[in-house]
């Protein structure tokens, strides 16, 4: 991340009109939130959608950012609450979906795009990759907390920030996603040799 008083130079100079310094943030932080979107839905298309419209509503909004405050917890805040909306939107629309009228079943549908990580390509280690694929396994708000403390190298305080949750909240999920991938990687047999390695 970005020095808090560099990105607040960068905001007052958007509030004055200047056009390249909303680009620089927007060249700053777009990586971040294009990695937590796909992270959270899985879906490449998806994940452009929300940073494209992350950036406009942080445009449209500038003037009520809180300058105390750092803009990259903002911005990744915004992004967040667009991907658990669109995550709740197709919940919906997966529920929504009409029985079959010959035998009164549902289909399973899939609706996550299964294709691999961009990060993939960087040659992980395997202990890693599995890592990625078991955290992919996880409910959206263990998966959440997992890339923004993890993958975004937020402190609790920020996670409590961005996800407007209290600060013990975001430390008994922090502690219930280990536990949940801790128990995915025995099931894999992954052992703890591993993960000390």
């Amino acid at each position: 991340m970005h020095k808090t008083s560099d990105d607040l130079a960068l905001v007052r100079l958007g509030l004055k009109g200047d056009e390249r310094a909303f680009e620089e943030l927007v060249r700053r932080y777009e990586n971040a939130l294009y990695h937590l979107a796909w992270r959270m839905l899985r879906n490449d298309e998806e994940a452009r959608d929300v940073v494209q419209e992350a950036f406009l509503r942080v445009y449209r909004s500038l003037d009520t950012f809180d300058q105390s405050r750092k803009f990259s917890t903002w911005v990744l805040r915004i992004a967040t609450n667009l991907c658990i909306d669109r995550y709740r939107r197709r919940k919906v629309w997966l529920l929504s979906i009409d029985v079959d009228a010959e035998d009164e079943q549902r289909r399973p549908i899939v609706l996550v795009d299964q294709g691999p990580d961009p990060a993939a390509v960087h040659g992980k280690t395997s202990l890693a990759r599995s890592l990625d694929r078991m955290t992919q396994r996880l409910p959206p708000i263990y998966r959440t907390i997992i890339e923004l403390r993890y993958k975004q190298s937020l402190a609790y305080e920020e996670i409590a920030e961005v996800l407007d949750v209290p600060l013990g909240t975001v430390k008994a999920r922090l502690h219930r996603a280990h536990r949940h991938l801790k128990d995915l990687l025995s099931e894999a047999g992954i052992g703890p040799e591993a993960w000390d390695a």
